[in-house]
């Protein structure tokens, strides 16, 4: 016989499941006749699909799922606050960056005695944001513990 086991997988599902055309019934009947370890795959295909037929899985509570949409409502809301308040910040930060080197307001000395400040209070926040990204990653309690 030179079926491929992949098919005759595939042929034993169909057949335990009923959706086999009787060409293809033969063709794993004439399989099976000739091996013993095809027969007893299908056997073992057998049990799983009735052990499978016997499992029954219990719906959550009602409050489960309060709590469940109360969460998701929670993270869309969130997320689109920080993606609108973040966009805000990129268009202000723009035009700040654009006045401070377009417009005249001050001699080289103030602009630079006002970006030190600014720029040494970006390099804080992205080192602090950077940090509690990496200790996120490998932080098992920031996950696993319920509030």
């Amino acid at each position: 016989m030179d079926e491929k086991p992949d098919d005759i997988k595939i042929l034993m599902s169909g057949y335990l499941d009923g959706e086999l055309d009787p060409d293809e019934e033969a063709r794993l009947e004439s399989y099976l006749s000739e091996s013993e370890d095809g027969r007893q795959e299908l056997d073992n295909l057998r049990q799983l699909v009735d052990a499978a037929s016997t499992l029954h899985i219990e719906p959550p509570p009602e409050e489960v799922w309060d709590t469940f949409l109360e969460e998701v409502y929670n993270r869309v809301e969130r997320k689109t606050g920080w993606v609108v308040f973040i966009l805000g910040v990129v268009i202000a930060g723009a035009f700040g960056i654009y006045s401070y080197v377009a417009v005249p307001w001050a001699t080289t000395v103030v602009k630079a005695g006002v970006a030190i400040p600014l720029v040494g209070l970006i390099i804080l926040f992205v080192s602090v944001w950077r940090q509690r990204i990496f200790v996120s990653k490998t932080d098992r309690y920031s996950r696993d513990v319920r509030r």
